[in-house]
C-alpha cells in the first residue's frame, strides 16, 4: 500500500476548474451589466451639447465605451470581493488544498474572467457602434474614430484586461481585509473619501494618472503587473492572520 499525493500545479488546476463552473453566475452577470451599459450608451450617450440661431438648432450627442468600461470594472471589483468570501474558500476543503493553492486558483480564475471581460468589453464598443448607426434617428456624421483597426482592437482588448484585473485585484485584497476585520468595511470607504475630497488633495488624481495617463502600452502593463502582484501577495498574507484569527 502507498500513498499518491497530488502535486500543487494538478490541485490549482482542479481547483480552477472547479470554480469556473461554480462562479458561472459572474460571467452572467458580466454580460447582463454589458447590456445594460450598452443600452444606457445608445439611448443617452456620454454627452451632449446644443446651440441654435434664429430657426436653426444644432443638437450634438456624443457616444463612447466610458459607462460600459464603467459597469465592467464594477463587475471586475464585486467579483475579486466575492472570492474572498467564507463560502468560497470553506468551498476549497472539497480538495486537498492549503491556503497557497486556493489563493493561486482563485487568481487564475480572476486572470481568466478579466481577460474574457477585455475581449467583450471591446467587441461590445463595436456592437455599441453598430447600434448608434442602426438604432438613431437623426443623422450621424463619421470620422475616423467610429471604426478601428485590428491592431488598435488588439490593443484595446490588452489595455482594457489590464485594467479589470488591477481592479479585481483591489477587490480581492480589500475582501480579504473585511475577513480580517469588520472594521475595515467602515475604513476602506472612509480613507476613499479621504483621498478624493478636496482639491488640495491631489493623491487619488496623481494614483489614477500614473496608470490612465501612460501612453506606453509596455509600461502601462508593466506597472499593472507590478501592482497586481504586490495587492494579490499582500492579500495571501492576510489570509494567514485570518485564518490564525480563527
Amino acid at each position: 500500500m502507498y500513498l499518491t499525493s497530488a502535486s500543487s500545479s494538478v490541485i490549482v488546476k482542479r481547483q480552477y476548474l472547479f470554480k469556473l463552473r461554480a462562479f458561472i453566475g459572474a460571467f452572467i452577470a458580466l454580460m447582463l451589466v454589458q447590456w445594460v451599459a450598452l443600452g444606457f450608451s445608445i439611448l443617452s450617450g456620454s454627452g451632449m451639447t446644443a446651440t441654435s440661431s434664429g430657426d436653426l438648432s444644432i443638437e450634438v450627442t456624443y457616444f463612447n465605451g466610458n459607462l460600459l468600461i464603467t459597469f465592467t470594472l464594477l463587475w471586475a471589483f464585486t467579483t475579486g470581493i466575492t472570492l474572498t468570501s467564507k463560502q468560497t474558500r470553506y468551498g476549497d476543503f472539497a480538495f486537498v488544498t492549503n491556503r497557497l493553492t486556493s489563493h493561486l486558483s482563485s487568481i487564475a480564475f480572476l486572470l481568466t474572467a478579466s481577460v474574457i471581460a477585455g475581449i467583450t468589453t471591446m467587441l461590445a464598443s463595436n456592437l455599441l457602434r453598430a447600434g448608434i448607426a442602426f438604432f438613431s434617428d437623426a443623422n450621424i456624421f463619421l470620422n475616423q474614430s467610429f471604426s478601428i483597426s485590428f491592431l488598435e482592437l488588439i490593443i484595446g482588448i490588452i489595455a482594457t484586461t489590464m485594467y479589470v484585473i488591477l481592479i479585481a485585484s483591489i477587490g480581492y485584497i480589500i475582501g480579504m481585509l473585511v475577513q480580517l476585520s469588520k472594521l475595515f468595511v467602515i475604513i476602506i470607504p472612509s480613507l476613499f473619501i479621504a483621498l478624493t475630497m478636496g482639491s488640495a488633495n491631489p493623491s487619488m488624481e496623481y494614483i489614477v494618472a500614473f496608470y490612465s495617463k501612460e501612453t506606453s502600452l509596455f509600461l502601462f502593463a508593466l506597472k499593472v503587473l507590478i501592482t497586481i502582484s504586490i495587492l494579490f501577495a499582500g492579500a495571501i498574507f492576510i489570509s494567514n492572520r485570518v485564518e490564525v484569527r480563527r
